[in-house]
């Protein structure tokens, strides 16, 4: 793990990215492994009431960050579009599809060759679990390719309306926001996260100054989240939050304070290993699940542990560390397509 200095602060000015992918990554893993420890138990624990605190940004903030960094789409040629911002996902989503849907038939005890061409075929009408994200970056990458001058304007005004429209069919309960307005996952997640992404992608010009202005003066950084989680609590409790058209607010803001909070931990060296998170946030995104769901079996089921809390903790840092550990030993080996895309997946010679 690397631990930053102050120098190394001066030399890597985007070291908040990768602490905020950090902070994003943990939120959303912490959200599956409270979902998934609670429906086993029957029990709330000590993560239930951040998880339900975070849900109205956890998500925009993800769709945000990768909005700012799908950069200039608009000025890649076709091939190397195709290559660097559909095929490098298609490539991830249809290996660990394959992967994750064997695993789930093998635990389940229906594993067979025609059981799992099924299930396979499914995945590319209806994503796997929590491989949703992957499955409709694609979409939001094509659609910013053409988001330029009033074209965008266009794009953005349909992108609220479609969020509204989803946010009016709120599904998910106090863990996650989502939308069950056509039953199917894909246009409904495309629905109710095109507006963030496009967000970040068409607010890169605004974001990018974000990290000066709050390293010039960090005590407007502390008042800005101080004031912020102030006000998001409040409307959390007040139910604003939840008010189809006041989520893109509450979104956004809880998006951007957390790029403003990733600025200020830049040079907090106990916090690095949320950027090492970050840095490798595709690993952790395409494996927890399985780390997640064997230790959750082996603490409960195994070691008859049910303390709510001491399972939530464990099962959160295995599902994190797991896939860094597992990361970190295939690749130089073999198994480094798990992970890295192969030359042969390639159109052009540019690495992702």
């Amino acid at each position: 793990m690397t631990v930053y200095s102050a120098t190394d602060m001066d030399h890597d000015k985007k070291a908040w990215i990768n602490l905020a992918k950090g902070i994003c990554i943990v939120l959303v893993v912490m959200m599956h492994t409270a979902l998934g420890v609670e429906k086993v138990l029957g029990q709330t624990g000590v993560l239930h009431s951040l998880v339900a605190w975070t849900k109205p940004f956890r998500m925009p903030d993800f769709f945000l960050l990768s909005g700012y960094l799908a950069g200039s789409v608009s000025a890649l040629s076709w091939r190397s579009f195709i290559d660097r911002r559909i095929l490098h996902y298609a490539y991830f989503y249809v290996l660990w599809l394959a992967i994750l849907t064997g695993l789930k038939l093998a635990t389940d005890g229906m594993l067979s060759i025609d059981g799992f061409a099924r299930a396979f075929a499914f995945g590319f009408v209806e994503p796997f679990s929590t491989l949703w994200f992957i499955y409709i970056l694609p979409f939001f990458m094509l659609v910013a390719r053409f988001a330029r001058g009033w074209l965008a304007w266009v794009i953005g005004l349909i992108a609220a309306a479609l969020h509204v429209w989803a946010a009016a069919y709120p599904d998910g309960g106090a863990y996650a926001m989502s939308s069950q307005v056509t039953g199917w996952i894909a246009p409904d997640s495309a629905a109710l996260f095109l507006i963030f992404f496009l967000g970040g992608y068409l607010g890169r010009g605004v974001i990018v100054r974000i990290p000066g202005l709050i390293r010039a003066f960090p005590e407007a950084g502390i008042a800005i989240i101080l004031l912020w989680a102030t006000f998001h609590a409040y409307a959390l409790s007040a139910g604003l939050v939840a008010l189809p058209g006041l989520t893109i607010v509450f979104g956004l803001l809880g998006a951007l304070a957390i790029v403003v909070l990733a600025v200020m931990l830049e040079r907090v060296s106990p916090l690095a290993w949320l950027a090492f998170c970050g840095r490798h946030s595709l690993a952790i995104y395409l494996a927890f699940v399985i780390p997640m769901g064997v230790s959750r079996s082996l603490l409960v089921n195994k070691l008859g542990v049910t303390q709510p809390d001491i399972v939530m903790v464990l099962v959160l840092v295995g599902a994190i560390v797991l896939p860094l550990i597992f990361e970190r030993l295939v690749q130089t080996g073999p198994l480094r397509f798990l992970f890295v895309r192969p030359g042969w997946t390639r159109l052009t010679d540019n690495k992702v």
